[in-house]
This record gives C-alpha cells, sequence and structure tokens, in this order.
C-alpha cells in the first residue's frame, strides 16, 4: 500500500519480502538500509541538562517489546537483483554477524565487499547494570555489484573515513523508533555512495531516515516499512523536510 509519494519517492506499507518482488530488476542505485536484527535491552536513559538546557529523554518514547529479526539470507538475494549493474548495497547487521554476512555476498552473490564501516556513538548509553562497556559502535557493510572500478562512488567529495563518529538520536530528532539511525550517519553513506538523481532503496526505512536524506540531497528513493507506526513517522519526517527545502 502507498502511504506517500513526492516529487523524488515513493513509501510503501508492507511486508519487504513482497513489495521487493516488485521492484524492477536493475533499477537501483544504492540499496542503503538499517535492517530489524533485533533489539535487547531497551531501557530509558534520560539526558538533562547540557549547554542549551533541557534535552528530550532519548528512551522516553521507545518501544519496550523486543524487536524480532529477519534473516540476511531472505532479503539480501532480493535487494540484490534491484541492483543495477554498478550498484552499491550497504546495510548495518550484528557484530556476530559481520563476517556471515561478508562472505555470503562475496562467495554466494558474487559482490565485492568494500568496506566493513564503523559508527562510533559519541555518547553511548550508559550501562545500568555495571557488568561490562558501553556499545559504542556498530557496523555496517559496503558492498558493490561489480568488481573493479565503475560503481556509483562520488569520489570527487573527497576522501572520508569508514568510521563515522556522530551522537545517537537526541532531541527534536528522537522519534519512538527504537533503532532510529542519526541523519549525520546517514548523510555521508549517501552523498559518497551515490550520485544525485540516483534510486536508493531501503526495505525497511523504520523512522525514515534514509528518505529524510535522499530529499536532502536530491536522490530519488524507495522506502518499505511494515509498521504502521512507523510509517507515520516516517511520513511526517519526509514531509517536513521537503517543506524546508521549498522554503529555502
Amino acid at each position: 500500500m502507498v502511504i506517500l509519494k513526492t516529487e523524488l519517492g515513493i513509501l510503501y506499507q508492507g511486508d519487504a519480502l513482497e513489495i521487493l518482488r516488485k521492484v524492477p530488476n536493475n533499477s537501483v542505485d544504492l540499496v542503503l538500509t538499517d535492517p530489524p536484527y533485533g533489539l535487547e535491552n531497551v531501557s530509558v536513559i534520560k539526558r538533562n541538562g547540557g549547554k542549551f538546557g533541557k534535552a528530550k529523554a532519548i528512551g522516553a518514547n521507545l518501544d519496550k517489546q523486543v524487536i524480532s529479526g529477519i534473516s540476511y539470507k531472505d532479503w539480501i538475494p532480493l535487494a540484490y537483483e534491484k541492483l543495477k549493474p554498478a550498484g552499491v548495497l550497504i546495510t548495518f547487521c550484528q557484530k556476530m554477524d559481520i563476517s556471515d554476512i561478508a562472505k555470503f555476498l562475496e562467495k554466494e552473490l558474487g559482490m565485492v565487499v568494500r568496506h566493513i564501516g564503523v559508527w562510533h556513538k559519541t555518547n553511548p548509553p550508559p550501562q545500568a547494570r555495571k557488568v561490562q562497556w558501553m556499545n559504542a559502535w556498530e557496523p555496517f557493510i559496503i558492498a558493490t555489484k561489480n568488481k573493479g572500478s565503475g560503481h556509483h562512488y562520488n569520489y570527487k567529495e573527497g576522501q572520508f573515513s569508514d568510521v563515522i563518529s556522530t551522537p545517537i538520536c537526541m532531541g527534536n530528532e528522537r522519534t519512538q523508533h527504537p533503532a532510529q539511525k542519526p541523519l549525520k550517519l546517514f548523510h555521508p553513506l549517501v552523498r559518497w555512495w551515490s550520485f544525485e538523481g540516483d534510486v536508493v532503496l531501503d526495505p525497511f526505512l523504520g523512522s525514515g531516515t534514509t528518505a529524510v536524506i535522499c530529499e536532502k540531497l536530491k536522490r530519488k528513493w524507495i522506502g518499505i516499512e511494515i509498521n504502521e507506526k512507523y510509517c507515520k513517522i516516517s511520513k511526517e519526517r519526509i514531509l517536513n523536510e521537503a517543506k524546508q527545502l521549498k522554503l529555502f
């Protein structure tokens, strides 16, 4: 079901595995997504005070339930078929799955893993139980459909590190999605690994971060999200971004 259409993109509500089959093969330049690979120990973290006064509690509205995961073996082959010959796939994953996914991409699909990147959280949630270190990083994998050069990499943007350091979402950017990724994290992923006018696909759009960045950077986009509540969050964020762009 179509939830939203803008000049650049379209948001579907439904099962990604079903809707992906309807997307034409060889039609997408970049697949960028943060699939639901499971959340544990979701807790409420409050950050009050600071230079600009009180900030919204990070975990004030987070879902308490654990999100069930989806196997990369189910969705990645479908996403791979949608990529153009010079297409790029970027997916976040669990730390324990890095090696398995990388091997699957290269041995089963014939892709080339270009980076095992890291999101460094500059303000990780503290460990309430005090039995281990704070979880301050999450991995992402960048792979290309082609070997050698020629894939969509915007080298004219200059040098950039495969470690991206940003805070976790706080304040006005924070929504009710428990695994929301910050705009500052997805911005360089879209900026360097696609070009203006490219088609970007996110099969697990969640809170809409990929679509918002695509609106900012003038990329066409396709978003899929099964959860009605998260579709509403995405729709609101995307429309707000579109309005801001028209103002300026």
